[in-house]
Parts: C-alpha cells; structure tokens; sequence
C-alpha cells in the first residue's frame, strides 16, 4: 500500500459490504442501507480531486471519464458474461430477455433508470433479478458525468454551487414530488448524499479521533438493526404477494437514510490517515479486506443468490448462505487481484475493453431481439427465433378493451369484472369458458371509480380484492336480482426456472408446488368475507391435499409464466376446471356458487 493509503474508509466499506450482501441474502432487512454509505464515500474521495484540479486548470474531463469507465466497466462486463452464460443454459426466454435487458443496462451505466421504469418497488424486487444491483453504478457513474460538467460551468464559485445543489436535492428528496421508486433509484435524489462526502472533504475538519468508533457504531447500528427496529406490525394482506405484516422501525426509511448519511459523514470528519481507526484498519484481517474488494463483491454476490433462487429455492438455508458467501469471496479476491489491481489504461486495454464491450451487448441484443427464446420452450408454446416477447403481458392485458359499457345488441349474461391483473385473469377465463358466447364482459380497474352506469346494469359484478372494500355507492346501485362476488388469489410458486431445470427427469411435468402459507391465508380469509356461494375459489381448484398446486396443465404446458399470471394454456386450464359440472343450457355457473337462470 502508498504511503497515506485510507484504510480506514476500508473498514467502512467492509461494514457497508457485509450489510448489502445480508440484505440481498433476505437476512439483514436494513442491510440496503450500505449503498448509502458507498455513496457518501464516493462523492468525499471524488468531489475533492475534481474541484482541485480545476481550481488548478488541469483538469481533463476526457480522462477523468476515462479512468472512471476502465474502474468499473470491465468488472461489470465480466459478471454480466458469466450471468448470460448461466442464463442461456436455464433460464426461460421471458427471464432471459430480460436479464439481457439488465446486461445491457448495466454496461452503458443505465441500469438505475431501467429498474426506475420496469420495477419501482427496489424492496420487493431482489430475488430473480440477477443484476437489478447494477442501478448503484448507473447512480455513481451519472454523477461523475454531471458533476465536473456543473462545476466548470461555475467555476468561480463552485463551492457554493455544490452547496445549493446538495440542498436542492435533498429537498427533492424529501418532499412528495415523486414516487419512491424514482426517489431510490434515479440522481436527482440521491445527488445530495455523493455532494455531501464532497462538501466535508472541501471543508475544514478537525480531527476527533474517538468520535470516529462512536461513528462508527451508530453506523453499525444503523444499517444492521434498520435505526432501532420494534417489530413487524400487522397489515391488510397484499392479496397478490401474500404477506400481512411490514417491518417497523423507531423511524420512517427515508429519515434513517439520512442517519446513515450523517454517521458515515461523523465518520469521516473523524477519523484520517493518521488516526487511531486507521491503525485498527491496518490490522484488521477481515473488514478492511472486504473493504478494499467491496465492487467485486458488490458485484458476483447478487448473480450468485438470484440464480440460486431461480433455480432451487426463494430462501438461502445457513448451510446454503455460508457456502454462496465462500463462492463469492473466492470470485471477488481472483477479480480484484487479476483484474481491479491489474487493469490500467492503455491502447490495448482500450481496444480489448471496446471488444468485449460490443460482444457481450450484441449477443444481449440478438437474444433480446428474438425474445429471450434460445431454445423451443413447448411448455410455453414457444419456438427459438419465433418468440413474441410480450405475448403474455399482452394476453393478460387484453381485457383493457373491454374497458367499455355492456354492448346493446345480443343477449346473455352482463358479467362486469373489477380489479388488477388478477382480476384480468379471471375475465380472460370467462372469455376462455365454453360459455363465453353467452356472457357479455365489462371490465374496469378501480373499485373506487367503477363507472354506476355499468354496476347497475351487470348481472353479475366480479371483483378481486376484500368484500369491505366494495363501496355502498356500488352496492347500492345493483340491480335487484345481481349477484357481487370475489375472486380468489392464486399462486403457483415464484419462479418457473426451479421446475424448468428438471426437464430431463421423466417426472417434469407431474410437479407440483407448495402455496406458501400466507397465501393459504389470505385466500381463506378471502372465502370466509365473501362467504362460499359467492366466492370464486381459484386456488382449491388445484391444491391436493398435502398443500401443493399443478404447475403444469394435462397437456404439459406451464399454467403462469410468472407464479401468478397465467398463459393461455393455464386460462384455458382454469376454464375449464370452473366450468365442470354441466350447467343445463341457459345457465352458467362456477364451481363451488349457485347458478342463475338468465
């Protein structure tokens, strides 16, 4: 190591490090918190060297971009490879798609505004996404594009300018102007905690050598226990992910934030080169080595606990854990010695970076271009090279044209169906039935603002979600006669790739999933508000009585593509299923409710 080499900001990002993988192996539930200190990390060792070399006119914008690119560039393209590799052996086209959509995201520093776009919600996105991590680089890399180019448009006064900047984006941040998904994940929102670093380390600070481990463990604190975590607190069930309780903390996620802020920044007024917290980094045999390596763990550790969800379980057992956490170190110290410490700027570094660069992104393009399909996925009714990438988004969403009043002309059965996508399942179903030339669909989204002209003509009003959230000015505007029902919730496991790998064992299509508990829960509680003669029960139609559903149809198609939604087959399956019974002409029925003469 360089004579004034930081370690302690090693022992820092040791302790950030740690916290993030925990997080992204579902153990530690604050641990998304470390980002937030590589951010403030980040801006306190940039800031400074540009606005230095500018005040001394020798800043070149060209090559600070540059050495920027070749710090994080390879090591990305590198991960995003072996991601694709592994994915092209067994994930399914939709999957993969758009993991190629994610390599390609990442490579071009973009990868946050495609998780802005594609999933809002960071919190309950973690599990299959194999490089959804790669938003923090898109974050990093955009500020050191957009930072020197402020600070040379205000020369003069760039300190000041930083200073307005970093208060105009924390107030972004904390007033509600947008949602919190563009709040995580996009500059604007997060300029603010890259500025601050900046600003101390342009300030003048003294040194408070004890101050820096009373920092140090309220970060700890901080990032490990959520800022004082008092439980999990009871909520109105997700009816589409399962879960009735949210974890609670002393204080709201976006104050805690800046806790985390302003201890990494009492941190870092602290301690220095010469302080005592240095010295304990120096010797110190395990957080300040995983500090120094903290990108290359930063970046294998996510691949590796996605794919092992997607491919065996959604939680990691201990024994599982420990042995990902060996593979990731393993992979992090052979990048960080080969590659992180190796790779320098260079005409032929330049010409192999730009190579490798235009391979791994023209194969994510070929193979996004043809819909993720490497392979024929019969169970999916897919043919390699003739995959429509958003046939099924596009099955499902079909009902938004019946978005309508009830057509006049003709007879049959009114049926308006409410609700999400869930509910467009349901109303795809009805099309699918053997009866749907004899019922006439509506369809709307809220419950809230259902159209009355179209309540108060249906016979029948479907909708998915709670009874209590019908609202009287529906119920009261149904016609004498019409009938209000609830449609189930449905679950046929969380990912589709945990059945696809099996494909050579003579038993693939006979296998069958557990519905979580949770899921049982909701859907009995469902039941017993809407009663049973006015419940769709969707998830019994399948369930054995060992708590398993199908994941395939009889014909060896797969039922969802996602766990939840379902293909044309599984429609059709579901259809099917309700419509069992024989219903005497002019009547139709659902299995397990009252048919109504029309």
């Amino acid at each position: 190591m360089k004579a004034g080499y930081r370690h302690d900001l090693d022992l820092l990002k040791g302790v950030a490090i740690i916290a993030v993988m925990l997080y992204h192996a579902g153990v530690c539930k604050s641990g998304y918190l470390g980002v937030d200190v590589f951010l403030v990390v980040s801006g306190y060792l940039t800031v400074p060297r540009v606005v230095g070399d500018i005040d001394r006119g020798r800043f070149r914008y060209s090559a600070f971009m540059e050495r920027r690119v070749f710090r994080l560039l390879p090591l990305v393209l590198l991960v995003s490879a072996v991601a694709l590799l592994i994915g092209y052996v067994g994930m399914l086209p939709g999957d993969y798609r758009y993991l190629c959509e994610e390599a390609t995201a990442a490579s071009v520093f973009a990868a946050n505004v495609l998780q802005a776009v594609t999933t809002q919600n960071y919190w309950a996105a973690i599990y299959h996404k194999v490089l959804m991590h790669t938003w923090y680089l898109g974050v990093l890399m955009q500020f050191y594009a957009i930072f020197p180019l402020l600070m040379l448009l205000a020369r003069k006064r760039m300190r000041l300018a930083l200073t307005v900047l970093t208060a105009v984006s924390l107030a972004l941040y904390l007033l509600p102007v947008d949602s919190i998904g563009n709040k995580y994940y996009l500059l604007p929102y997060r300029f603010f905690e890259l500025s601050a670093g900046g600003l101390l380390a342009l300030g003048v600070r003294r040194q408070r050598d004890s101050m820096s481990i009373v920092a140090l463990m309220l970060l700890s604190l901080t990032v490990f226990l959520g800022a004082f975590t008092i439980g999990e607190r009871a909520m109105p069930y997700n009816l589409v992910g399962g879960a009735n309780t949210i974890r609670e903390s002393f204080l709201p996620r976006e104050v805690i934030l800046l806790f985390v802020v302003g201890f990494t920044l009492l941190y870092l007024y602290a301690s220095d080169h010469e302080g005592r917290m240095q010295g304990v980094a120096a010797r110190s045999r395990v957080l300040a080595p995983l500090g120094r390596m903290s990108l290359s763990l930063f970046l294998w550790h996510q691949p590796i606990f996605a794919y092992y969800r997607y491919f065996y379980a959604d939680d990691l057992s201990w024994m599982v854990l420990m042995v990902s956490v060996a593979v990731v170190i393993l992979l992090s110290m052979a990048t960080y010695l080969l590659m992180e410490k190796r790779i320098r700027v260079t005409r032929v570094s330049r010409i192999c970076l730009s190579v490798v660069f235009i391979a791994v992104n023209g194969f994510a393009l070929k193979v996004w271009l043809q819909g993720g399909a490497v392979r024929d996925v019969p169970e999916l009714d897919i043919r390699k090279g003739e995959a429509d990438p958003s046939a099924f988004e596009r099955y499902t969403d079909r009902i938004y044209q019946y978005d309508r009043d009830f057509v006049e002309a003709g007879s049959g059965l009114r049926v308006l169906v409410v609700g999400n996508s869930f509910a467009r399942d349901f109303a795809n179903i009805l099309l699918e039935s053997p009866d749907s030339s004899r019922i006439r669909l509506s369809y709307h989204y809220g419950i809230e603002d259902c159209p009355l002209s179209r309540v108060s003509q249906c016979d029948r009003l479907y909708f998915f979600g709670w009874k209590h959230q019908v609202p009287d000015a529906v119920r009261q505007n149904l016609k004498p006669g019409a009938q209000l029902w609830g449609i189930g919730t449905k679950n046929h496991g969380s990912s589709n790739g945990i059945f696809y790998k099996n494909r050579w064992r003579e038993d693939y299509l006979q296998q069958r999933t557990p519905v979580s508990s949770d899921f049982r829960a909701v859907n009995r509680l469902m039941k017993e508000e809407w009663g049973r003669d006015r419940f769709v029960d969707l998830m019994s139609l399948t369930m054995q009585a060992d708590g398993t559903v199908a994941v395939f149809t009889p014909d060896g198609h797969f039922i969802t593509y996602d766990g939840k939604h379902l293909t044309p087959a599984g429609t059709r399956y579901y259809a099917e299923l309700l419509s069992r019974g024989s219903a005497p002409p002019g009547r139709w029925r659902c299995r397990g409710g009252h048919s109504r003469r029309r």
